[in-house]
């Protein structure tokens, strides 16, 4: 029975990264073994370390605020104040069938300051020199995290909201005879019974993070942001620009155990000061 799944976990993952390692041992010039040279070459280029470092605060920014709107949106969705529950459900849901680059277009019209006049209010009220320009590299990552908010806010509250009609209706019901309000049942009951899978949704945000590609790379195109703005960015500029694959697949196991340390700390973290402790001991 676990055969097929055993297949296609050696075939698109446990194939490739092996691999991708043994590519990282060898030698761009003459292809022989060239032992931790690229990883040498990987842990002094700061290009790469500033990529990492602006995706750690893209993820610490971005990834709060959109789990903290897929909550709300959730709560509010699973709360008898809520009237179309499936339609606006589904609204919420629709950023998410739009695929990445053509959100990223859409987006990249939106906050061009030529495109849109609602840019050049700031500037008329006397507040800037000039229209705001949201692609200009020093917002350019602002702008990311909206287009990304956007895109996968739905998608979160849609997990979410699957999660919260597992809530036993007992407890509601016993929590509203005792004459709490709903505001009090969804932070005190229906919160910490689905705290699983708020980590989950964060674990999953922590790696999409730092896997971002679609939006710097259309954005580049629009706006000039650069093609090393995310560290995904400078490993598909080392591989297909540049030739060089040995030094790519080094900057890909680096970046992977980046990943897996990130989202292991966080989960050490959680696990340690947020989800409850088993107690060893019986009651008789």
């Amino acid at each position: 029975m676990t055969v097929p799944f055993l297949a296609l976990f050696a075939l698109f993952f446990a194939g490739p990264l092996i691999y991708s390692i043994v590519l990282s041992l060898r030698s761009p010039l003459t292809g022989g073994f060239a032992g931790l040279l690229n990883y040498r070459t990987v842990i002094g280029n700061a290009e790469f370390w500033s990529g990492v470092q602006r995706m750690a605060y893209f993820g610490a920014v971005q990834v709060s605020v959109m789990i903290g709107l897929a909550i709300l949106l959730a709560m509010f969705l699973d709360s008898p104040y809520c009237k179309g529950k499936r339609f606006f459900a589904l609204i919420y849901f629709l950023p998410y069938a739009v695929p990445g680059v053509i959100a990223a277009i859409m987006w990249g019209f939106l906050l061009e300051p030529d495109l849109n006049g609602a840019l050049s209010i700031p500037a008329k009220l006397g507040l800037t020199s000039g229209a705001v320009n949201p692609l200009d590299y020093r917002l350019a990552l602002y702008a990311i995290m909206l287009i990304v908010t956007w895109e996968f806010t739905g998608y979160n509250m849609t997990i979410l909201l699957t999660s919260l009609t597992n809530v036993p209706r007992q407890a509601l019901e016993a929590a509203k005879i005792d004459g709490a309000s709903e505001l009090s049942i969804a932070w005190r009951i229906k919160l910490p019974l689905i705290r699983r899978t708020v980590l989950f949704i964060v674990i999953l945000s922590i790696i999409g993070t730092l896997q971002l590609f679609n939006e710097p790379v259309i954005l580049n195109d629009i706006a000039s942001i650069g093609s090393s703005y995310t560290p995904n960015q400078i490993i598909y500029n080392t591989a297909f620009s540049f030739g060089n694959e040995q030094l790519a697949a080094a900057q890909s196991v680096v970046l992977a155990a980046i990943t897996i340390v990130a989202t292991t700390a966080f989960f050490g973290l959680v696990r340690r000061h947020v989800m409850p402790r088993t107690s060893n001991r019986t009651v008789a």
